[in-house]
């Protein structure tokens, strides 16, 4: 009853034994005891808004199968219309004899990673369509991102910088630069309009104002 996350037990045919306050808060309604069957949701769907009949979902898969069922996701629709994404855990349970007595499963609430994943997709977005040249590289030099910005500014395509060294843009007479800056941005110390020159892939040269952030797990 204490954990933090939704969780409910049924009987071997599927029947709601218990749920915890976290599973009705999550499905939005409590289930009868005994007559709600293998999910207290009010509706149930695929993450790709395929209906999702209670008798086939997750937990109903587990004690037909008599396996635990992993790697799934799924979701539940309250009636106010509210759908919250989740990854179930349903486990069969077994007597001492080896005979399916019922489940158990714990419901993984993941609307903050779905919305992490929605403002990541966002910010990306924001990157790719951005007139400035924008790349990211990793604390050895080397590109590891490349938008069309920075395609247009330099005319190497992203497949073709893209785990290679940034010193590629560096004029030979300028490479000492960029041993400070990875210096800087190790201890975590942002770089902010720094005038300098880079080299396009054609051999010529252009006048740049540089920012370089750190980038954080």
């Amino acid at each position: 009853e204490a954990l933090p996350e939704a969780v409910y037990t049924t009987d071997a045919e599927g029947r709601i034994t218990y749920y915890n306050e976290a599973a009705a808060r999550l499905w939005g309604v409590r289930p009868e005891l005994g007559k709600s069957e293998f999910c207290g949701s009010w509706k149930l769907s695929w993450p790709d808004g395929t209906p999702l009949a209670h008798s086939e979902c997750p937990m109903a898969m587990a004690l037909k199968e008599k396996r635990a069922i992993r790697n799934v996701e799924a979701i539940a629709e309250r009636p106010d219309g509210v759908r919250v994404p989740f990854m179930p855990f349903p486990t069969p349970l077994f007597d001492e004899n080896g005979e399916l007595t019922g489940g158990v499963n714990m419901l993984v609430d993941l609307t903050e990673r779905a919305v992490a994943d929605e403002t990541t997709q966002r910010l990306a977005a924001i990157v790719e369509s951005s007139d400035d040249a924008i790349l990211a590289k990793d604390l050895n030099g080397i590109i590891i991102t490349w938008n069309k910005g920075a395609e247009r500014l330099f005319g190497y395509t992203p497949e073709e910088v893209v785990g290679q060294p940034i010193l590629m843009l560096i004029p030979p007479d300028r490479q000492d630069e960029e041993p400070k800056i990875l210096s800087r941005i190790r201890s975590g110390e942002p770089i902010d309009h720094y005038e300098t020159i880079r080299r396009r892939k054609d051999g010529s040269l252009v006048d740049v104002s540089l920012s370089v952030s750190p980038i954080r797990s």
